[in-house]
């Protein structure tokens, strides 16, 4: 669950009086604290946080700045103390003394760190030092972080100094309860989702192959027999007859029938007699009924090819039916 973190920051800046006095603004609830403490010369006298009338002042200050990441927060939960220092020029300008954590009222230190950064900033080198303390509510109400004490050492001019900031109080709510993910919902989403998955895998194949049959059933509608080719180019013979074309219609019919044993029985017909060829059929074991058919066309368009015969077209159409019947039987 995410929490919306509401981080008010308010940077107030304390101006040293001509007086000596001291003044600080302090941070409540996330706001920033910001001290401003500008170095004098050895030889004056030295107010925290102050700046000296008539006094030879040095370009160098400390700001301190302390704010915690949200005003509020449930008991269940972290919160995170920020402390930072920063001054012009760099690192080594100050030594500063390790923080002391803060005591604190309804909340438990669990652990600090520090980091040193130095940077540029609009042309001039510019320093920090941040702490970060980790603190863990220890019962709900007003919890209250104590003053965080900052002292430093000038490497340059001597001085030694210090800053402090005050108090904060933050809002310590009842706890939220985080829920633990539902895994009987989530095995129950994960099994409607295998199922789902695997009655779509099954669809689709199933639908694959129905494609694939379908696909086979028109190769088998559009792949024709030898029958068949033979059968359709014989129908288209058959025109020649009515046209008086008995001489072309023997000869293509032979060409026919002896192109269709060389395809189906594996003969070779080319330039052997009919005799020859009735032979080689022999050898086949066919029915006498068909190598009597076949004999008879091939004999009948001897005849018109070599002895000129004139062949009634009664008789071309005996020899049309005849080679039709083969056909036939064939494709029993």
């Amino acid at each position: 669950m995410k929490f919306s973190l509401v981080i008010f920051f308010s940077l107030v800046l304390v101006l040293s009086t001509l007086s000596g006095a001291n003044s600080q603004v302090n941070s409540v609830y996330g706001e920033r604290l910001v001290l401003t403490v500008r170095l004098c010369s050895p030889s004056l006298s030295e107010v925290e946080g102050s700046e000296v009338e008539g006094s030879r002042t040095m370009e160098t200050k400390i700001q301190l700045e302390t704010w915690v990441d949200r005003p509020e927060l449930p008991f269940n939960e972290k919160l995170i103390l920020t402390v930072k220092a920063s001054w012009d020029g760099e690192q080594n300008r100050f030594k500063i003394t390790p923080i002391t954590p803060p005591e604190c009222e309804n909340f438990e230190m669990l652990g600090s760190s520090s980091v040193n950064e130095t940077k540029m900033v609009e042309g001039k080198t510019k320093s920090f030092k941040t702490f970060e303390f980790i603190l863990k509510p220890t019962q709900t109400g007003t919890g209250r972080i104590g003053s965080v004490l900052f002292s430093y050492v000038d490497n340059v001019t001597g001085d030694s100094s210090s800053l402090s900031t005050q108090p904060i109080r933050v809002k310590i709510n009842p706890p939220i309860e985080k829920k633990a993910p539902n895994f009987k919902i989530i095995l129950i989403v994960a099994i409607a989702l295998i199922f789902i998955y695997v009655v779509y895998s099954a669809k689709r194949k199933t639908k694959r192959i129905k494609i694939t049959d379908q696909t086979k059933e028109e190769v088998k509608i559009a792949e024709k027999t030898l029958e068949e080719k033979t059968q359709e180019t014989l129908s288209a013979l058959f025109p020649l007859i009515s046209e008086g074309k008995v001489g072309e219609f023997s000869s293509k019919v032979y060409k026919l029938i002896t192109n269709y044993l060389e395809e189906k029985y594996h003969i070779f017909t080319t330039g052997k007699t009919t005799n020859d060829i009735i032979d080689s059929l022999s050898t086949l074991n066919l029915p006498e009924e068909q190598i009597s058919l076949i004999k008879d066309t091939l004999s009948t368009c001897d005849l018109v090819k070599f002895a000129k015969e004139m062949v009634e077209k009664e008789r071309c159409e005996e020899i049309f039916n005849k080679v039709k019947k083969f056909l036939e039987q064939n494709m029993k």
